[in-house]
């Protein structure tokens, strides 16, 4: 009659545990993290774009590829796998991502499992049992106990506060903004390879031109020197043009000590040495593509999509959700212990139900004196917010200011291009008349290598505002983050 009995409390009480287990995930719905606004932009609804040529499609996921560079599509496909610093930053994002799953653990029951053995052999004629051993007819000279338990144990922590939340909660933010940090780092390697490959561009076009620029002013001194000899010439016609010849000897050293520099600096992005880098770029030119111009407005909410302003609000929601951490660590906390198994003298009755135990239990632990340094934790935090408030408004007036000054570099930058480029037809036309009447006859030739000179250094003109326009463009693209929409 006595099984039944205990079997009926062994339900009843069960049922409580569970009831309590039910009532604290309920109570866990609380948080003490503090309801704020987040500070004010203070950002105009829109960016003045008008006049803006931007011919690049920056909402395709590979937006480089528009500048239709095999070469460079192939550079950038290998900084994204072989660079040490986004390996780096793709090591941290795991890093948080797994210190975020430790975190939300906390808001979960854990259950332990356990089997124990032991045996203990102790004599009687000490200890407790010392006393009257002795005085006991047949009392035992040892003790011999044997005895094996299995068991399951459930142990939770009742987050009546939110605090488990709401650390899981920050470590959640803390999360995004290092997804964000890499997303920066990212688009700034890919960044610095197409500058760096449009510099190595630049330099082996510029070299190539110092090279027939000297070819033609040493053709020309020369002609200027039978003209001197003959008093067709002044002495400071003849001057000047040594002294041009000798400007251009000395730059093409200067220009190739600025090749291996870029030579180098792309190497480290691709983790190779100068001259590896070099066996991967052959000889070609670059050229702009021709695609949809910007809309004449563009929207201000395009800013909050960068990298740095996506790290800065999540770490802003980050140090809101530990303000309350810090509160929740000021109250009472509750914990709640559940244990059931087996338990017996012999190894064979270990798997009898009959040998079965339960245990359940609860705990309270309030906080009753630490001098204050639970209510200056509290502070901190605020502080801490406080900081990262200031911090996400900076983030946003910087990009606006990137953005802005961004847009008035890129339309000065399409002016040049465009100056350059009346400047380089301008030189093509005055070449080919000249062509055509040293062909007749009519033009003598120097005034050819004249304009051959005045044409090609149109040219390089034409090249550097080339390059220009398009870091231009690229700085744009960073500025608002990496993808624009009408």
């Amino acid at each position: 009659m006595d099984y039944p009995i205990k079997e009926s409390a062994f339900r009843m009480h069960s049922r409580i545990g569970l009831l309590c287990i039910a009532l604290a995930f309920g109570l866990s719905s609380c948080s003490m993290a503090p309801s704020v606004t987040a500070p004010e932009s203070r950002l105009p609804e829109s960016f003045d774009a008008d006049g803006v040529d931007f011919s690049e499609d920056v909402s395709a996921k590979y937006w480089w590829r528009a500048f239709g560079d095999a070469q460079l599509n192939a550079l950038i496909d290998t900084a994204l796998v072989v660079n040490l610093d986004l390996e780096m930053a793709a090591s941290r994002v795991l890093e948080v991502q797994q210190a975020h799953r430790i975190t939300r653990a906390a808001q979960l029951p854990g259950i332990q499992a356990g089997v124990d053995g032991s045996r203990q052999n102790t004599p009687t004629n000490t200890g407790p049992t010392g006393r009257f051993a002795g005085s006991i007819p047949g009392f035992p000279d040892r003790f011999d106990v044997t005895s094996y338990s299995a068991s399951l144990t459930l142990g939770y922590e009742l987050d009546i506060w939110g605090k488990a939340r709401a650390s899981s909660k920050a470590a959640l933010s803390n999360w995004i903004g290092v997804q964000a940090d890499y997303r920066a780092i990212r688009m700034g390697i890919i960044a610095e390879v197409i500058a760096t490959y449009f510099e190595i561009r630049d330099q082996e076009h510029l070299f190539a031109a110092i090279e027939q620029q000297v070819d033609l002013l040493e053709e020309r001194q020369e002609l200027t020197a039978v003209r001197y000899e003959r008093g067709l010439a002044s002495s400071f016609e003849l001057y000047a043009i040594q002294q041009s010849f000798d400007e251009l000897r000395t730059q093409a050293p200067l220009v190739e000590a600025s090749l291996f520099d870029a030579q180098s600096r792309l190497g480290i992005l691709l983790g190779r040495t100068p001259g590896e880098v070099m066996g991967l770029i052959t000889e070609g030119v670059f050229s702009l593509p021709a695609l949809p111009q910007l809309p004449d407005m563009l929207p201000s909410e395009l800013i909050r999509s960068r990298p740095d302003v996506m790290a800065a609000e999540a770490r802003m929601e980050a140090t809101r959700q530990m303000i309350g951490v810090r509160r929740a660590e000021q109250f009472p906390s509750f914990s709640l212990t559940a244990s059931g198994g087996t338990q017996s003298n012999t190894l064979g009755d270990l798997a009898q139900t009959s040998q079965k135990f339960w245990l359940f239990g609860g705990s309270l632990t309030a906080p009753v004196f630490a001098a204050g340094a639970r209510r200056a934790a509290v502070k901190v935090a605020w502080a801490q917010y406080e900081q990262a408030a200031l911090a996400y408004e900076k983030a946003i007036l910087t990009a606006f200011r990137d953005v802005s000054a961004a847009l008035v570099l890129l339309s000065a930058e399409q002016q040049r291009y465009s100056a350059s480029q009346s400047s380089l037809n301008a030189a093509g036309a005055s070449l080919d008349l000249m062509n055509r009447r040293f062909a007749r006859g009519v033009g003598d030739y120097g005034s050819l290598i004249d304009s051959e000179l005045n044409h090609l250094r149109a040219a390089t003109a034409m090249t550097t505002a080339q390059r220009s326009n398009t870091l231009a463009r690229l700085t744009l693209y960073r500025a608002i983050g990496g993808k624009w929409v009408e």
